[in-house]
């Protein structure tokens, strides 16, 4: 196997002057303006099928709430849209928000998924971050708990053959049978959180591989060693493409214009302002809620390292960062050494910096996929052939 490339398709509302000056959390939906929003999700959509004429291997979703920067509230709409645009590239939906949401649904919709999608279907269960809290009024302190027991409970649901009962702490259901049935047997293949050592043994546990969003290199290198240590342990193998990690990127021709695109994408209007809007969230998670003790946390890291101030800073996360930036040749180079450094097999990438026009992400994308991909297709290789040695 080979490295491995996904397109992060963000709804990313195109009009950045009705919110860039917001200074609270949530943005009014009065800013809401129909054009704008219907374009801005048409061309998500168009650059998630341009992605797969530029040889990506996934196409992925998010979900998130309230957030003009971020506006997918339930990514299985836009992964089903995706299943009739594309016809090759897997179908990434990373992730349901499953302490959030009723975990029979996420099941019944991943069938759903899988079918519409031919067996192209991938999944990372998340927790949220406290912004997400608050939004469905779900108690911070409860989300741990919830995200394990929903994750349990959907994986059984899509691999019982008999309808069968749950009754849990936090679900229950008198009766489960999921209409229709997955394409992909057992089950389409599952990511965990791979943001904590606490999450990453926890996904190791239940078999899941992992995604990591946003860390530098140093602290993801811990994570992966985490898992890999953690795999060992349980008798498996882990292959470079089993770890997804989700960044940002912007490309240009010459070392001047990628710099003007690297401040666009973060600067106003842009990702720093998304982590800005996580920040107040996060802020006012803390005012509605008790803290819940910050062993808690570690699903997500949230409390520590997704906490974000109203700057968009955190404590080793990213999110208002762009990871890799430059011409094609410097975006080689970056990308090379974070995989030597870090071990990372599957790059989930996002093109549309909220402050870049139209005409800017679609040539970023194209330059990743002509000039960027096929020079990266063998890393990775290597490392994939000794553990199928292994195997």
């Amino acid at each position: 196997m080979t490295m491995k490339f996904s397109f992060l398709c963000s709804q990313i509302y195109g009009d950045t002057e009705h919110y860039r000056t917001q200074t609270s959390w949530p943005v009014p939906s009065a800013r809401y303006r129909r054009e704008v929003g219907e374009r801005s999700t048409d061309f998500a959509l168009d650059q998630a099928a341009l992605a797969e004429e530029l040889g990506f291997d996934m196409v992925s979703v998010s979900e998130h709430h309230y957030w003009p920067s971020l506006p997918s509230p339930n990514p299985a709409v836009i992964a089903a849209a995706l299943t009739q645009r594309t016809e090759r590239v897997r179908i990434g939906w990373m992730g349901p928000l499953v302490s959030i949401n009723n975990p029979l649904r996420i099941a019944e919709e991943a069938a759903m998924l899988d079918q519409l999608s031919h067996g192209r279907l991938e999944m990372l269960f998340l927790r949220g971050t406290p912004n997400e809290f608050v939004s469905y009024n779900v108690n911070p302190a409860e989300t741990r708990g919830r995200t394990q027991e929903a994750v349990e409970l959907i994986t059984m649901a899509l691999t019982e053959p008999h309808p069968f009962g749950w009754q849990g702490r936090y679900y229950r259901y008198p009766t489960i049978s999921v209409w229709p049935g997955v394409s992909q047997h057992p089950h389409p293949p599952i990511f965990g959180s791979g943001n904590s050592p606490e999450s990453v043994r926890y996904a190791v546990a239940h078999g899941h591989k992992i995604g990591i969003s946003f860390y530098p290199a140093h602290l993801t290198a811990q994570l992966v060693q985490s898992y890999r240590e953690a795999c060992a342990e349980a008798g498996r193998t882990s292959r470079p493409s089993d770890i997804l990690y989700r960044a940002h990127v912007a490309v240009a021709e010459t070392e001047r214009e990628a710099r003007a695109l690297a401040g666009k994408y973060y600067g106003v209007g842009g990702f720093g302002q998304a982590a800005a809007f996580m920040g107040r969230g996060a802020t006012v998670a803390s005012e509605l809620k008790p803290p819940p003790d910050p062993t808690e946390l570690g699903t997500d890291a949230d409390g520590r390292n997704r906490g974000a101030d109203a700057k968009g800073k955190a404590a080793g996360f990213a999110l208002g960062k762009l990871n890799f930036s430059g011409t094609p040749d410097e975006v080689v180079r970056q990308l090379t050494e974070f995989h030597e450094q870090t071990g990372v097999g599957l790059f989930d990438l996002g093109f549309s910096g909220g402050g870049l026009t139209e005409q800017e992400r679609t040539r970023s994308l194209t330059l990743f996929g002509q000039e960027v991909i096929p020079k990266l297709r063998h890393l990775g290789a290597a490392q994939d052939e000794e553990s199928a040695d292994v195997r």
